[in-house]
């Protein structure tokens, strides 16, 4: 069933043991130049937020309790009701573009964007609303949302934009912003009352592209702490239309890594060998898990502990299709890196090389300290010859996934 804008789906009344739903978001077309961003807002009766974290986005992706939860590529949110707060009545599901009014990009670049609900554990679906976006001149919709009424929880189809991107959207719900990455300018210090607040919830993203590849992170006095890799894809399936998948087949895309001590030691870790690694002892650096199916929303993460920065020379994350996917221009691959403290860093592998089954992502390199990140997206058709572009320098055998 496709809804029109105003229209609404009772979610429980035709299906009273639906314990949760998926919402996923998809919009022509898929390889658009736009930086596209969702985020979820859980409102009161007052149509507000309680505080900051009912504030779901890409700094922040799960609601406490684990009511509400984001995909870390912002295609997927899941709303599992047993788990809201009892205040909660509504959940508004929004889309910006990162950046769009500095770079006079709009939704009516796109054709159209479309939301699908469906149910969490069958993935069955339930309702989509397919919405024309040509000539929107907007950097901000409200997709849809989800409420409560007389017991029952509906969607409701909206479709409405906004001038401004995330920052003001945000404060629209009570949200207290402290920086608006749209503009680059910080709203005016309110007065403070006693006691003082909470520190305002910070939007700060940071997107390495073709203009602005590098960016140093500046170690603080605290260091590094935990830093957070995560690769995430269009993991395939075979649906066709609109909200098909590209392939037929799954995608098994692996994250991995190359780095090299100070001392000259070095190193991979992948799945490709069961070479996870360890965060406590050398490397420093762990794979948590392999993906082998796709059926994880979150994709894969890799995490490396930021108190032995200093250990580091470099480390080069890399992907590598393992398995399937005849091109990479279908996995839409995107890697973000969160370091506590820091803007949030996104790098899309946003050019593509249909023979090559490796891609060199990002570079990490220790530089007095602090960290110089440098997308890369090179693509190679082995480990050996990646490593001899790079000078890691590492003895390379025939390895399989167990």
């Amino acid at each position: 069933m496709d809804l029109q804008p105003g229209q609404n789906f009772s979610l429980t009344q035709k299906n009273p043991a639906l314990a949760a739903v998926e919402i996923a978001l998809a919009w022509e077309p898929v390889n658009t130049p736009l930086t596209i961003d969702s985020s979820a807002f859980a409102l009161t009766a007052q149509g507000k937020v309680r505080d900051d974290g009912d504030f779901i986005f890409y700094n922040q992706m799960v609601l406490a309790g684990g009511g509400i939860q984001r995909a870390s590529d912002g295609r997927t949110f899941t709303v599992t009701f047993a788990a809201l707060p009892a205040a909660i009545e509504r959940i508004v599901i929004a889309l910006t573009i990162d950046q769009g009014q500095r770079r006079g990009q709009s939704f009516g670049q796109l054709s159209q964007i479309r939301v699908e609900l469906r149910d969490a554990r069958s993935k069955a679906s339930l309702v989509t609303f397919p919405l024309a976006t040509k000539m929107m001149p907007e950097t901000a919709l409200v997709v849809g949302e989800l409420y409560r009424r007389g017991g029952e929880w509906k969607f409701r189809a909206v479709g409405q934009g906004f001038v401004g991107g995330l920052g003001p959207l945000a404060q629209q719900y009570g949200v207290d912003v402290a920086d608006d990455p749209d503009t680059g300018a910080a709203p005016p210090p309110a007065a403070r009352p006693t006691p003082p607040p909470a520190k305002p919830i910070r939007l700060e993203k940071i997107t390495l592209d073709k203009k602005t590849p590098t960016i140093s992170l500046e170690k603080k006095a605290q260091g590094f702490g935990e830093i957070v890799v995560n690769l995430n894809w269009n993991q395939g399936g075979g649906g066709k239309g609109f909200f098909g998948r590209l392939s037929s087949r799954k995608i098994d895309l692996d994250l991995g890594c190359l780095f090299k001590f100070k001392i000259g030691a070095g190193g991979a870790v992948q799945a490709l060998g069961n070479s996870f690694g360890s965060l406590q002892e050398p490397p420093f650096i762990q794979l948590m898990g392999d993906d082998r199916t796709g059926a994880s929303a979150q994709g894969e993460f890799l995490h490396i502990n930021g108190q032995y920065w200093n250990e580091f020379e470099r480390i080069l994350l890399f992907a590598l299709i393992y398995e399937g996917v005849p091109n990479w221009a279908e996995t839409d691959a995107v890697i973000t890196i969160k370091i506590p403290g820091q803007p949030t860093l996104e790098i899309r592998a946003d050019s593509h090389r249909n023979d090559q089954r490796m891609c060199a992502l990002v570079m990490l390199e220790n530089q007095g300290g602090n960290i110089k990140v440098t997308k890369l997206v090179d693509y190679f058709r082995d480990h050996q010859v990646m490593d001899r572009a790079y000078g890691f320098g590492l003895r390379w055998v025939a390895g399989s996934k167990d």
